[in-house]
């Protein structure tokens, strides 16, 4: 476990409408919305439940939500 980093679980839809789950790490000082909004980086890393690695460009990126844990169906719209 970093001290600097932690695990944030989403959901992430993108423009051709597939849905992918799994964990964006990020800046412990970092809101999960102000990442998304770092014009410095065009992308993202998603790690999957799979254990797969997704690199996602942000522009393709419709809508983020923030989910608790992985059995959580029905999660709450933290950032878009």
């Amino acid at each position: 476990m970093s001290l600097t980093r932690k695990d944030v679980h989403v959901k992430i839809t993108l423009v051709d409408d597939s849905v992918l789950k799994g964990t964006l790490v990020v800046d412990r000082t970092t809101r999960l919305s102000d990442m998304l909004n770092h014009h410095d980086k065009d992308f993202i890393v998603l790690s999957d439940y799979d254990n797969e690695h997704h690199i996602i460009n942000k522009q393709h990126i419709v809508e983020v939500v923030e989910i608790e844990s992985l059995e959580l169906d029905e999660p709450v719209v933290y950032a878009t």
